[in-house]
C-alpha cells in the first residue's frame, strides 16, 4: 500500500510533467499564467530584487552625512553611492531582463463566447501582458538604472510601466520615480506637476505614501523651501519603517523647523532623535543641536553651557570638541557676548583637526561677525580661509568663494594705500628718526621670533590655518598711522597674492626651484632697480626683514618716484571704491574712498570719472548732493564723456548708433580688403583711426591697414605699422598677431631687426657720462648657476676694491638670462675702469661656454633697461655710446 507521504510526491511529480507540458509562454492558460508567474517570482525575481536591496543598502553605506548641514532625504542623491551600488544593480537588470525575456506572456486566452464577458474579464483579455511579474520586473530595472543615476534610461523604462503595466499602483510607484528623476535634475517643475496630479486613495499602501511624501519633502528642499517641506516630512514618518531611516528623517524634520525658526519644534525633534538610540555621531549632533536651537528666553541658557563643557571633557568628544566649542560660539552670540563668542569660534577653528567643514563654519561665522562691522580687512582673511576648508558642495559656497575675492581685491588695493603712505611718511622723516624707527621694528621682529610669533604655523602646508595661527598669536598694531610694516592684516595679504601666484604650498625653503640644485631668484625689474639704487650685498636682502635695507626699498625719495607713488594710491583709492559701490554694495566707504582723491589729488586724470560715480551713487540714494556733483562736473569738466553723458539724455542712443556705424564701415572696408581694393581700404581704415580712436574695433582697422600696407609697400614699412599698433593697444588679440607676424618678419630678414633695435635704443636711452653708473654683467644662459657667479664677483670686489664697498646683484631675468650689478660708480668714467678690469672667463667659473656680455650703464638707462628686457638693444647702444669714444677699448663680447 503507498503511503500518504509517496502519494503526495507521486502526484506532484506528476502535476509537473503535465504543467510542463502545457505551461509554454506561448498558451495563455489559467495553468500557464500560474506556473510561469511563480516560476519568474521565486526562480528569477527574487534574485535580483535581492540584489536591487543589497545595492541600496550599499548606497545608503556609502553616502556619509553631514550632520551640520541639512541633510539629504534620500542618501543616493550623493554622487559617491553611484559606484558601491553599480555591481548589485547591473545585477537586478540582468535579473529583471531575464525575466521579461523568458517569462513574458503576451498571447491572447482563448476564449469561445465574446458577448458573454463581463466588463472585467474584457478588461483582462485586452491586456499587453499576462505575467503579473514582468511588469514588477521593468519597475525594478528601471529603479536600478535609477541608482545608478542612468537618469534617461530610467525615465524611458518608467515611461513604459506607465502605458503597459495593469497594477494601478505600480503605475503610481512609476511615476513619483519619474519625479525623482526630475528632483535629481533640477527639473523642479516637472516634478511639481506629477506630484500634483497623484492622488493617493486611502487604500494605498504604506510604503506608496512613504514613498510619495519622502518625494514630495524631497522636492521642496532640493528648491530650499524649507517651509513647505515639513508638512509632507511630517506625513512621511507616520509610513516609514527602519530604524536608520526614522532618526534620520526626524533629524531632518528637526533641521527644517531650525530653518523655520521654530525652535521649539527643532529642540524636540532633536531629543526625540536623541533618545532613539541611534549612532553615537548621530546622538552627539542631535544634542549639539538642542543647544544651538535653545530658547535664551527660558533663562535656562546657564545649565545647556555647563552640559556641553561637561561634553569638552568627555574623552568620547574629543573629535566633536571643535562642533561644542562652535555651538558655544552661537549661544554667545545670541546672548549677545560677541567677545566671547569670537573667542570660541577661534577655539573651533584650532582645535578642529578631521572635521575640515566644521573649520571652514568656523572661519565662515569669524567672517561674517568682521564683515558686518564692517571691518574688511580681517573679514577677507577669513573668507579666504574659509572657502579653503569648505566643501565646495557647501550651501552658499559660490556666494562665499565671490564675496572672498570681492574681498581680496579690495584688501590688496587697501594695502596697497597703507604702503604708500607709510613709505611717503618715512621718506620725509630725516635719517635719525628713519634709523630709530626702523631699529624699533627689526627688534620687534627679532622680539616676536624669539616668542615664538612669526613661526606660528610654519610647520603647516595650509595657508588657511597659518592665517588663523598668525591672528591668534598677533594682534594688528596700529602705529605710526598704520605704516605698512606694522599692520599684521595688511602683510597676510601677501599670503593670498603668493597662493593666487603660486598655488598651495608647503614652507620649506627653496620651494619655488623645480631643480633644486640651482637657484633661480626672479625679483621685479622695479624692485631690482630700487635696491640697486639704494644697494645690497645680494638678493637676499629684499627678503630678510632684519635688514634695515629691507625697509628702505621702494621709498619714494625724490618727486619722480613721489609722483608714482601717488599715482598708486589714488589709482587703488578709485579701485577699492569701485568694489566698495559694485560688488560689496558698501555706498558709504565708496564715497569716503571717492572722496578722498579729490581732497588729496585734485589734478589726478581720475577727478572726472570720480565725480560721476559720485553723482550717480548719491541719485540711487535720492540724496540731493547728486545734483552738486553734477554740477560740479559740468562746469570743471564740460568736455569729459562724464559730463556728455548726464547732460545729455539721448547721449548712449547717439553712441549707440556711433557704435553700428563704425561696425558696419569695418564690414565694407573688410570686404574692401577681400577685393583686393588695397588703397580705398586705407583710406576708409585713416578715417575711422582719426575720428574714433579710441573705439573697441579701432585695433582691427589698424591691423587690416598693416595688411594693406604689406600689399602696397615694402617689408620696413609693413613692419613699422604692427610696431605701432603693438605699442598702441598692448595686450589686445590683434596686438598678438602682430607680434607673430613682426617675430616671423625678423627671422626671416634679420637686417629689419638690427635697424628697429638701433632706432629704439637711440631713443629709450640717454647719454648721460657724469651721472651715477653701474657695471652690469649678462649671461645668456638661464641654467647657469646664479649663486655660483654672484659669488664670484663679490670675491672679485673683496679682492681689487676692498675698501670701495660695492652692492652686488644677481638676477634670473624671465628665465631667459641672469643679469648681474655692481655698483654705484660716481660716473662713467669710474664703471669704465672697473668694466676694463673685469674680464668674465678669468672671474666666473665655468662661464667660457655661456654666451656673456658686459656693460657700463647709467643709473636711470638701468631703470629703462629693466623694464626693456633686451640685452642686444643696449649693446647696440652701448658701443656707440661708450666703446666708439674709447678706441683703446676691447669690443664688448
Amino acid at each position: 500500500m503507498v503511503s500518504g507521504k509517496s502519494l503526495y510526491k507521486y502526484l506532484l511529480l506528476l502535476g509537473s510533467a503535465l504543467v510542463l507540458s502545457h505551461c509554454s509562454v506561448e498558451k495563455n492558460t489559467g495553468l500557464s499564467r500560474l506556473y510561469q508567474s511563480l516560476t519568474a517570482r521565486d526562480n528569477i525575481y527574487f534574485n535580483g530584487i535581492e540584489a536591487f536591496k543589497a545595492g541600496v543598502i550599499k548606497a545608503d553605506n556609502a553616502a556619509a552625512d553631514n550632520y551640520s548641514e541639512v541633510l539629504n532625504v534620500f542618501e543616493y542623491s550623493n554622487p559617491e553611492t553611484i559606484t558601491a551600488c553599480t555591481p548589485n544593480m547591473e545585477r537586478a537588470i540582468q535579473t529583471a531582463s531575464k525575466v521579461i525575456s523568458l517569462k513574458s506572456i503576451t498571447a491572447k486566452p482563448d476564449v469561445k463566447d465574446n458577448a458573454s464577458l463581463t466588463d472585467k474579464e474584457k478588461e483582462f483579455i485586452n491586456r499587453k501582458e499576462f505575467n503579473e511579474w514582468v511588469d514588477d520586473s521593468y519597475l525594478l530595472m528601471a529603479k536600478a538604472r535609477f541608482y545608478k543615476h542612468e537618469f534617461e534610461m530610467a525615465n524611458s523604462t518608467f515611461a513604459f510601466c506607465l502605458t503597459d503595466a495593469n497594477d494601478e499602483s505600480l503605475k503610481t510607484e512609476a511615476n513619483i520615480w519619474i519625479a525623482r528623476i526630475y528632483n535629481e535634475t533640477a527639473d523642479y517643475t516637472e516634478s511639481l506637476k506629477i506630484m500634483d496630479n497623484l492622488d493617493l486613495s486611502s487604500k494605498s499602501s504604506r510604503s506608496l505614501n512613504a514613498l510619495y511624501y519622502t518625494t514630495l519633502a524631497d522636492l521642496y528642499i532640493k528648491q530650499k523651501r524649507y517651509n513647505e517641506a515639513i508638512s509632507p516630512l511630517t506625513n512621511s514618518l507616520k509610513y516609514i519603517s527602519g530604524k536608520k531611516d526614522k532618526y534620520r528623517l526626524t533629524y531632518l524634520l528637526a533641521q527644517l523647523n531650525e530653518k523655520a525658526g521654530q525652535m521649539s519644534t527643532a529642540t524636540a525633534l532633536y531629543k526625540q532623535v536623541a533618545n532613539m538610540n541611534p549612532p553615537y555621531d548621530v546622538e552627539f549632533n542631535a544634542r549639539i543641536n538642542m543647544a544651538g536651537t535653545f530658547d535664551l528666553s527660558s533663562g535656562d541658557q546657564q545649565d545647556i553651557k555647563n552640559e556641553l563643557e561637561k561634553m569638552l571633557r568627555n574623552s568620547k568628544n574629543k573629535d566633536f570638541q571643535d562642533q561644542i566649542y562652535f555651538v558655544l560660539g552661537d549661544l554667545s552670540q545670541r546672548e549677545g557676548n560677541l567677545e566671547e563668542a569670537i573667542s570660541y569660534y577661534h577655539k573651533s577653528a584650532t582645535v578642529s583637526t578631521q572635521n575640515q567643514n566644521q573649520k571652514g563654519r568656523s572661519y565662515l561665522a569669524l567672517a561674517g561677525f568682521y564683515y558686518n562691522k564692517p571691518d574688511y580687512i580681517d573679514a577677507q582673511i577669513y573668507y579666504d580661509s574659509a572657502v579653503i576648508f569648505l566643501d565646495s558642495n557647501y550651501p552658499d559656497y559660490q556666494l562665499y568663494k565671490d564675496k572672498s575675492e570681492s574681498l581680496n581685491e579690495l584688501v590688496s588695493q587697501i594695502t596697497i594705500v597703507q604702503r604708500e603712505d607709510s613709505l611717503q611718511r618715512i621718506a620725509l622723516m630725516d635719517e635719525v628718526q628713519r634709523k630709530a624707527l626702523i631699529t624699533n621694528i627689526i627688534n620687534k621682529v627679532t622680539q616676536d621670533e624669539i616668542a615664538g610669533k612669526t613661526t606660528a604655523g610654519s610647520g603647516s602646508n595650509n595657508l588657511g590655518e597659518y592665517y588663523e595661527n598668525e591672528r591668534r598669536n598677533s594682534q594688528i598694531t596700529s602705529v605710526e598711522g598704520k605704516w605698512y610694516f606694522y599692520n599684521q592684516a595688511s602683510m597676510t595679504f601677501g599670503r593670498t597674492e603668493f597662493r593666487r601666484r603660486w598655488g598651495e604650498r608647503k614652507l620649506e625653503d627653496n620651494w619655488r626651484r623645480s631643480n633644486k640644485s640651482k637657484i633661480s631668484p626672479d625679483l621685479p625689474a622695479e624692485d631690482q632697480s630700487n635696491l640697486t639704487q639704494k644697494g645690497s650685498d645680494s638678493s637676499k636682502v629684499l627678503m630678510d626683514n632684519k635688514n634695515p635695507d629691507y625697509y628702505l626699498a621702494n621709498l619714494p625719495a625724490n618727486d619722480s618716484l613721489l609722483n608714482i607713488s601717488n599715482n598708486k594710491i589714488s589709482t587703488a583709492l578709485f579701485n577699492a571704491a569701485r568694489i566698495y559701490s559694485d560688488r560689496i554694495e558698501d555706498n558709504k566707504n565708496a564715497l569716503e574712498s571717492y572722496k578722498s582723491i579729490i581732497s588729496r589729488f585734485p589734478e589726478s586724470e581720475l577727478i572726472p570719472e570720480v565725480m560721476f560715480n559720485i553723482y550717480n551713487i548719491y541719485k540711487t540714494e535720492n540724496d540731493s548732493n547728486s545734483e552738486n556733483y553734477r554740477q560740479l562736473l559740468l562746469n570743471k569738466y564740460p568736455d569729459t564723456e562724464f559730463a556728455r553723458i548726464i547732460s545729455d539724455p539721448d547721449y548712449y542712443n547717439k553712441k549707440k548708433a556711433e557704435l553700428s556705424l563704425v561696425e558696419k564701415q569695418y564690414e565694407n572696408v573688410y570686404n574692401d580688403y577681400l577685393n583686393e581694393n588695397f588703397s580705398n581700404t586705407l583710406v576708409i581704415c585713416d578715417d575711422i583711426l582719426k575720428n574714433f580712436k579710441t573705439h573697441e574695433l579701432a585695433p582691427k582697422f589698424q591691423l587690416l591697414r598693416a595688411y594693406s600696407i604689406a600689399r602696397l609697400k615694402d617689408e620696413r614699412s609693413f613692419k613699422e605699422e604692427l610696431n605701432s599698433l603693438i605699442k598702441q593697444w598692448p595686450g589686445s588679440v590683434e596686438s598678438q598677431r602682430a607680434a607673430e607676424i613682426v617675430a616671423f618678419l625678423n627671422n626671416e630678414m634679420p637686417e629689419l631687426k638690427v635697424e628697429e633695435d638701433k632706432a629704439i635704443s637711440q631713443e629709450i636711452y640717454i647719454n648721460q657720462p657724469d651721472e651715477p653708473h653701474y657695471f652690469m654683467l649678462i649671461i645668456q644662459n638661464p641654467k647657469f648657476n646664479i649663486n655660483q657667479a654672484t659669488f664670484d664677483v663679490i670675491n672679485f670686489n673683496i679682492d681689487n676694491y676692498t675698501n670701495s664697498n660695492y652692492r652686488t646683484l644677481g638676477l634670473l631675468v624671465d628665465d631667459k638670462f641672469i643679469q648681474i650689478t655692481v655698483g654705484n660708480f660716481t660716473n662713467a668714467a669710474q664703471a669704465r675702469e672697473y668694466y676694463n678690469k673685469f674680464i668674465p672667463e678669468t672671474i666666473i667659473r665655468n662661464v667660457d661656454k655661456s654666451v656673456v656680455k658686459r656693460f657700463i650703464i647709467s643709473n636711470d638707462n638701468l631703470q629703462t633697461f629693466n623694464k626693456d628686457k633686451d640685452p642686444g638693444r643696449y649693446q647696440i647702444f652701448f658701443e656707440d655710446t661708450y666703446l666708439l669714444k674709447a678706441n683703446s677699448e676691447t669690443p664688448v663680447p
